[in-house]
C-alpha cells in the first residue's frame, strides 16, 4: 500500500460519513411529508424537502402554491399573484 492510496482511504472515509448523514438527514424529511393527510400540506412539505418546484403545482390553493414557487425558486414574481395584502408582503421579506 502506498502513502497515496492510504492518505486517500482516510480521507474517503470522513466524506462517506458526511454523505450518509446528509441522506438521512433527507429521508427523514421525506418520510415525515409522506405522513401529512392533507394534500396541499404534503406537496409543499415535498417541495420544501426535495427543493423541487413540480410539488407546488400540486399545491391546489393559489396563495400558497405561489408562495411555495416563490420560495423554491428563490423568485419575486410568484409573490406579485399572492391575493392576501399580508401572505404578499411575508412572501416580499423572505424572499431577498
Amino acid at each position: 500500500m502506498t502513502i497515496n492510496n492510504t492518505a486517500r482511504r482516510y480521507l474517503l472515509v470522513p466524506l462517506c460519513m458526511i454523505a450518509v448523514v446528509w441522506m438521512g438527514e433527507a429521508m427523514a424529511g421525506i418520510s415525515e411529508c409522506y405522513a401529512i393527510k392533507d394534500a396541499d400540506k404534503r406537496a409543499y412539505c415535498l417541495a420544501q424537502v426535495k427543493r423541487d418546484h413540480g410539488y407546488c403545482y400540486r399545491v391546489k390553493d393559489g396563495d400558497n402554491r405561489n408562495q411555495c414557487l416563490a420560495e423554491i425558486k428563490g423568485s419575486r414574481d410568484r409573490c406579485y399573484a399572492i391575493k392576501n395584502a399580508d401572505t404578499r408582503k411575508q412572501c416580499m421579506a423572505s424572499i431577498r
